[in-house]
């Protein structure tokens, strides 16, 4: 998912966390790096738990053991 941001970013010309990456990449800024890849993994990981959190919700024959 991040890889079709960085290119949509990067030809389209648009600001973006995956543009910002790369720039970060090819700068070497590993504070950069570091945050980005900290936001990426913290967003993925919170969507999941929200989708799982929703989907025992909305289907009650969903039980978590």
């Amino acid at each position: 998912l991040l890889a079709g941001a960085v290119l949509t970013e990067t030809v389209f010309a648009l600001p973006g966390l995956g543009r910002l990456l790369v720039i970060a990449v090819f700068a070497r800024d590993y504070a950069v790096i570091r945050g980005s890849a900290l936001l990426i993994a913290a967003s993925f990981a919170l969507i999941n738990l929200g989708v799982d959190l929703l989907y025992a919700a909305l289907d009650p024959r969903i039980r978590y053991a």
